[in-house]
């Protein structure tokens, strides 16, 4: 087990590599036929993130229509959320992109195009 806050990119990266292999399903049968993820195309890792971040958007429109507080909703949506990281760092990985390098490349593009100093 690591420091909950120091999780970096490339850590979630080796446990998602070593996990996949290991992965089942419902039923308690492999999940994937390749032990990379690739028997799932990009569209279908892309189908895993979207569908994660689906159920953190219903529990959203749960608390912004007075079903749940936030403080209520908070514990599952930190787990929607992770899911989503867990499944996006998985898509990127399919597709060949490495998630901390793009982040900060794009974050201080960003940073940079609207004037902002703030740079990872």
């Amino acid at each position: 087990m690591i420091d909950k806050s120091a999780l970096t990119f490339s850590m979630l990266r080796m446990a998602n590599t070593a996990r996949l292999p290991q992965f089942k399903n419902a039923r308690g049968e492999p999940a994937h036929s390749q032990p990379d993820g690739s028997d799932w195309s990009l569209g279908e890792w892309c189908n895993a993130v979207t569908g994660e971040l689906g159920e953190a958007a219903n529990l959203i429109k749960k608390v912004q229509r007075g079903d749940l507080t936030l403080d209520d909703a908070r514990a599952a949506l930190a787990k929607e959320f992770a899911d989503i990281v867990t499944y996006l760092d998985i898509l990127a990985m399919r597709a060949g992109v490495d998630l901390g390098e793009a982040t900060v490349d794009k974050f201080n593009e960003v940073s940079e195009r609207v004037g902002c100093n703030v740079r990872l």
